[in-house]
């Protein structure tokens, strides 16, 4: 696709973010000095308000023409504001503007789950085209592991079974679930 894409994060900082990418032989430097990507380090932005972290967002991706967004997480970027807004009406306002962009927008966002609670549905399941679900969980032989489901994938048929992970130096490779 070779589109433009800005990475802004708040839950590591770049330089980790670099090595870490470079683990799985993807070079960041590089991508950034040819303007394929533009990293930012949303947590310098902490205080400074949600409508001026929303502006920081519009205006790199004007900078190197982006089509495509990840926000790691949009629950630190929200919580990040120190404003009271209504969270509903900021989701919509923010999905509205992206879309009307034509961005392309990977939002992460954390959630706990127990098996005593309830699994909430946040606003952002409303508006967004598609929720892809991580989960840690314990085997009966108390191994850790990770699973992964497609739980909305609008206008597409998708399979909707869980997939075991497997991240390897090559990456992230789905494989069938083996619970």
């Amino acid at each position: 696709m070779d589109e433009p894409a800005v990475f802004a994060t708040f839950e590591e900082d770049i330089r980790s973010l670099k090595r870490n990418m470079m683990n799985f032989g993807f070079d960041l430097s590089s991508l950034e000095a040819k303007k394929k990507l533009k990293l930012l380090d949303l947590e310098a932005l902490e205080g400074r308000g949600l409508s001026s972290n929303i502006q920081v967002l519009l205006e790199a991706l004007d900078e190197i023409k982006g089509k495509r967004l990840v926000v790691d997480s949009l629950t630190a970027f929200l919580s990040g504001t120190g404003e009271k807004f209504d969270y509903t009406f900021m989701m919509h306002l923010i999905y509205k503007t992206l879309k009307r962009e034509g961005i392309t927008t990977l939002m992460t966002a954390s959630r706990h789950f127990s098996k005593n609670s309830p699994r909430e549905t946040g606003v952002e399941e409303f508006v967004a085209d598609g929720i892809f679900q991580l989960e840690s969980y314990v085997t009966e032989s108390m191994e850790m592991r990770t699973r992964f489901v497609v739980k909305k994938l609008r206008g597409t048929q998708h399979d909707r079974t869980y997939h075991s992970l497997a991240f390897t130096p090559n990456g992230l490779s789905i494989l069938a679930f083996s619970g």
